[in-house]
C-alpha cells in the first residue's frame, strides 16, 4: 500500500477529529454526480451513521438513474434542509462552485483528488495521487475505527471502478487493488454491480449511441489526434433520452487508434458541457483549466461556448 505523506496524515487527523466532535453533518459532492462522487459520499454517510452521527446527504441533481440502486442513493435530498451542521463534507470537487448550491454556514471539508481547480475548505483532505475519492474515504473511515459493512463496501466499489475505468487506468496502484479486495471481502459483488450499472442499458441509450457516433470529428494528424463527439438536444429529444444516458460515450472517441484525446460535447442552454479523456500523454486537466474547468491528467471536464474553441484548444495541445 502506498505511503501517505506527512501532510496527508495531518489532514486526515484533523478531519477525523472534527468528525468525532460533531453530531450532525452534511455530506455532498459535485452536481451531476458520477460514480466516484456518488459512491464516495454515500460511503462517508454510511460510515458516519455507524458512529451514531446524524447525516444529511445532498446533491443538487440526485443520483444518476443507472446508479440509483446503490445503498443510500434514494435518501439523497436535492434541496438543502434547514438546521445547523457541525460540518459539510464535500466530495470530488476541485472547485466549490461545482456543488452548484450555497452550503450552510459551517466548516467546509474538502475530500478530493483533483490536481487542478480552485482550492477551498476550512479543512482539506486531498491526495492528487489517489485513484479515486473512495480511497480517501476509506482512509478516513479506518482512522475513525469503522469496519466496512456491505453498504460501505458497495459504495466504495462504485467509486473505485468508476474512476479507474474498471482498474484499467494508469492511476491504479497497490492501494487501489487492496481496497478492492477489502470491498469484496466485506460483501461487494463485482458482477452484481456490473450487471446493474453496465449491463442494463435503457433502450434509449442504445438508440442514442449511433447518432452520437455519427458526429465524430477528428482533430490533428496521426499519430497524435483528438476525436470529438457531440450530443445535441435534438438527438436526446428524438430518442427520448436524458443527457446522463450518454455518460461514457467519450471513451469510444478515446479508443480510436492514433487518438490521444477523446472529447464529448453535450449541448445545454448556454453552450456545451465537455468531457475530456486522455490516454495519458496529453494533460486534459490543463486543457479544461483554460476554460475554468478542471480534473486530472487523464480525465477532466469544463464548459465551452462553442465547439470551435475546443477544437482550437485540442489542436494546440496535440502539437
Amino acid at each position: 500500500m502506498s505511503l501517505q505523506s506527512t501532510v496527508d496524515r495531518r489532514q486526515l487527523s484533523e478531519v477525523a477529529d472534527l468528525v468525532r466532535r460533531g453530531t450532525r453533518f452534511l455530506v455532498t459532492a459535485h452536481a451531476n454526480p458520477d460514480g466516484d462522487a456518488l459512491g464516495s459520499m454515500l460511503a462517508t454517510a454510511h460510515g458516519l451513521r455507524l458512529l451514531g452521527k446524524e447525516v444529511v446527504i445532498y446533491d443538487r441533481d440526485g443520483a444518476p438513474s443507472r446508479l440509483s440502486f446503490l445503498p443510500g442513493a434514494s435518501e439523497i435530498v436535492t434541496k438543502l434542509p434547514d438546521g445547523n451542521f457541525d460540518a459539510a463534507l464535500v466530495h470530488d470537487c476541485g472547485d466549490l462552485k461545482l456543488v452548484n448550491a450555497p452550503l450552510p454556514n459551517c466548516p467546509i471539508v474538502a475530500i478530493d483528488h483533483h490536481a487542478t481547480g480552485k482550492p477551498f475548505g476550512d479543512l482539506r483532505f486531498v491526495d492528487v495521487k489517489a485513484s479515486c475519492v473512495g480511497i480517501l474515504v476509506a482512509r478516513l473511515l479506518r482512522a475513525l475505527g469503522i469496519a466496512f459493512d456491505q453498504k460501505i463496501a458497495e459504495c466504495l466499489w462504485c467509486s473505485l471502478v468508476s474512476d479507474t475505468g474498471w482498474f484499467r487506468y494508469s492511476s491504479v496502484d497497490e492501494e487501489t487493488m487492496t481496497l478492492a479486495l477489502e470491498c469484496v471481502r466485506a460483501g461487494a459483488s463485482p458482477w452484481s454491480f456490473a450487471e446493474r450499472s453496465e449491463e442494463a442499458s435503457p433502450l434509449e441509450r442504445i438508440k442514442l449511441l449511433p447518432r452520437v457516433l455519427d458526429t465524430l470529428e477528428l482533430v490533428g494528424e496521426a499519430p497524435r489526434r483528438g476525436a470529438i463527439l457531440t450530443v445535441t438536444q435534438a438527438m436526446l429529444k428524438e430518442v427520448g433520452a436524458g443527457a446522463e444516458m450518454a455518460e461514457g460515450f467519450v471513451n469510444y472517441a478515446r479508443g480510436i487508434v492514433d487518438v490521444e484525446v477523446g472529447a464529448m460535447l453535450t449541448e445545454g442552454p448556454h453552450g456545451f458541457r465537455v468531457s475530456l479523456r486522455s490516454k495519458g500523454r496529453v494533460d486534459v486537466g490543463a486543457i479544461a483549466a483554460t476554460f475554468g474547468g478542471g480534473g486530472h491528467r487523464a480525465a477532466a471536464g469544463c464548459q465551452v461556448a462553442s465547439s470551435e474553441v475546443l477544437i482550437d484548444a485540442l489542436a494546440q495541445a496535440l502539437k
